[in-house]
């Protein structure tokens, strides 16, 4: 069932989404609650890869960033909460990581600044992951 493999984690993409909702919607409701009522931007930047990077991403963040780890099946999604960032600087953290870290290591990534309420969880994860599933069939 080839078909059902989505970013090889042996699920359809619909099961992924749903395994990464229950890790990630307390994170997301608390963080969005912050950029509501502090006006606070926070970035959420995702790293799709087929080996545990979560060291790597640790030794090069900030102590009021935040790493959420999930493994299914041979894939890992690792979720960097940036606060206190926008875009542009997510961006060069981004590079900076792939440029220090993870120069050996394929990777993909896609990131957003977190808006100030998420109304439908499952479609707002399902979009990160639509990108990283359209840049992993985009030839080097």
């Amino acid at each position: 069932m080839q078909n059902d493999l989505f970013l090889k984690t042996g699920l359809t993409q619909r099961l992924t989404v749903t395994a990464l909702l229950e890790k990630l919607k307390p994170s997301l409701d608390y963080l969005t609650y912050n950029v509501k009522r502090y006006k606070v931007p926070v970035a959420l930047v995702l790293f799709y890869t087929e080996e545990d990077v979560s060291k790597h991403l640790r030794e090069c963040m900030r102590l009021t960033d935040a790493l959420l780890s999930v493994k299914i099946g041979d894939s890992y999604f690792n979720f960097i909460y940036l606060p206190f960032t926008e875009e542009a600087n997510a961006y060069s953290f981004i590079k900076h990581i792939e440029r220090n870290k993870l120069q050996d290591i394929k990777n993909l990534y896609y990131f957003e600044n977190l808006k100030n309420a998420i109304y439908n969880h499952y479609n707002f994860i399902n979009s990160y992951l639509f990108e990283i599933a359209q840049n992993d069939k985009e030839p080097a």
